[in-house]
């Protein structure tokens, strides 16, 4: 070095600047090696659920093109794209998958590759496409339900966002219910049940998840809001025989009829589902005036009555009323007897008077009879 001269040092350290100003303006990638690093990617969201189109960005060598590879939880590939990368080393696209119901939910990874660098860079994110599980159940639980309000209890495997009731009437429109949230996983709705429910009424139930998942599902039951007719056919209206025999109809198939009558414990008697008669025997106890009342009930609490009075004429009822018929007898016969003898005493007046009468005309004639005897 110590013979080289000072002016071939300028030149060599010249010739070197120059070489290195015209790669940076020519080449800018020369500069990218020199000041960016590994390439980057991030996804917009942490999780994404049924629906949600994936959207990525990052950073890599500026004016190149990065490769951009999706993978499912079992490592298969479910997309692959390129995106552009700007002078500024940023780069984004934007839907580059769709997510469905058939897809896995779990991690997924999304990888982007730097050709310059020659690297990759990749991140996670999680998919849920799985919809709630939800469980609807009705309280009070019954088979047919009346004039009543019942609640509809949503519960969930998991933190649900929204939850939506709508009850479809058998004879009337559509009404969304009033819904309250009890916890993340239960809500409950409350529905009136009125009378243009009559018929099989459906709850239609829709739960959404953190994510957005969807589920639908429906709950339906019967209504009955009108009261069986319960008719007393046959019954006496007086009786003697404390036990008297109750027959009757029923205008539904319920298993029994009650037999109620006060101071009594209740008769039951069964009915005939396909004939709906009844019938059945009631002990009296109380002398007089009973009232007999048959009283049914359906599976919906509907209530049905029909009401018998019967006098019950008792032993000792029996023998007050054979004296007072022996009283009245005996009055209508002193009566008869009073009557005759007044008819008596008049007929021997009559005859007393009679007898004067016929006297006084036997008077006469023998006077007559006299005088004529004396004239001649």
């Amino acid at each position: 070095m110590e013979n080289v001269k000072p002016e071939t040092k300028t030149l060599t350290v010249f010739m070197f600047t120059t070489f290195i100003v015209l790669m940076l303006i020519l080449n800018p990638t020369f500069m990218v090696l020199t000041s960016y690093a590994s390439p980057t990617v991030k996804t917009e969201k942490s999780v994404y659920g049924e629906g949600e189109a994936l959207s990525v960005s990052g950073t890599a060598t500026p004016n190149i093109d990065v490769t951009i590879q999706l993978f499912d939880p079992l490592g298969r590939r479910k997309a692959i794209a390129q995106a552009e990368v700007s002078k500024e080393g940023l780069w984004g696209k934007a839907s580059i998958y769709t997510f469905t119901r058939e897809d896995l939910s779990g991690r997924w990874i999304v990888k982007v590759y730097d050709t310059v660098l020659e690297e990759w860079a990749e991140t996670s994110f999680m998919v849920d496409v799985t919809p709630p599980t939800i469980k609807v159940f009705l309280e009070p639980e019954k088979k047919v339900y009346g004039n009543e309000t019942i609640t509809i209890v949503v519960s969930s495997n998991e933190k649900l966002s929204s939850v939506t009731m709508t009850v479809v009437p058998a004879k009337t429109t559509p009404q969304k219910l009033f819904i309250s949230k009890i916890n993340q996983t239960k809500w409950i709705g409350i529905c009136k049940i009125k009378p243009e429910f009559e018929g099989k009424t459906t709850i239609k139930i829709q739960a959404k998840d953190e994510v957005g998942n969807l589920v639908k599902t429906e709950k339906s039951f019967m209504v009955d809001v009108t009261p069986p007719k319960v008719v007393i056919t046959e019954i006496p209206a007086k009786t003697e025989d404390a036990t008297i025999t109750v027959k009757g109809t029923v205008s539904e198939p319920v298993p029994e009829v009650e037999i109620l009558v006060p101071g009594l414990p209740p008769v039951k008697a069964k009915v005939d589902k396909e004939k709906l008669t009844w019938k059945t025997e009631v002990t009296l106890k109380t002398t007089g005036h009973n009232v007999v009342k048959a009283y049914v009930k359906d599976e919906a609490g509907n209530i049905g009555e029909d009401l018998k009075v019967v006098y019950y004429v008792g032993p000792l009822e029996t023998i007050k009323t054979e004296i007072e018929t022996l009283k009245e007898s005996i009055k209508k016969d002193i009566t008869s007897v009073k009557e005759s003898v007044n008819m008596l005493g008049t007929l021997l007046i009559i005859a007393v008077i009679l007898s004067i009468i016929a006297a006084a005309f036997s008077v006469t004639a023998v006077i007559t009879i006299v005088r004529r005897i004396v004239l001649k």
